[in-house]
């Protein structure tokens, strides 16, 4: 399995507007991908945090690739979200057995 942690700078005056359109569109647009497992949103916790997160996981990365692109490293912005970014980033990580 694939972990892809996402992350969003977004200045505080567009927090609202960023989570309206996360909700929208990028959500319904997640969750209808084939391989997805899961999903975590997540929003600046405090007043002075601006950075919004989205972990998904993959159940392959074939599965990955094919809900992102061959290019798995570009982040993925849909309906003019990108107007709202401030900075953006995307990792990937592999799931391993930690025993």
């Amino acid at each position: 399995m694939i972990t892809r942690i996402f992350k969003a700078t977004i200045s505080p005056e567009n927090h609202r507007e960023w989570q309206e359109k996360v909700e929208k569109f990028s959500i319904p647009w997640l969750k209808s991908q084939p391989g997805l497992v899961a999903y975590y949103p997540g929003r600046p916790l405090g007043s002075t945090s601006t950075v919004f997160s989205m972990i998904s996981i993959w159940e392959s990365f074939e599965a990955l690739k094919s809900a992102v692109g061959e290019d798995y490293q570009v982040v993925v912005l849909l309906e003019d979200e990108e107007s709202l970014v401030e900075s953006v980033s995307v990792e990937h990580f592999e799931f391993f057995d930690a025993k």
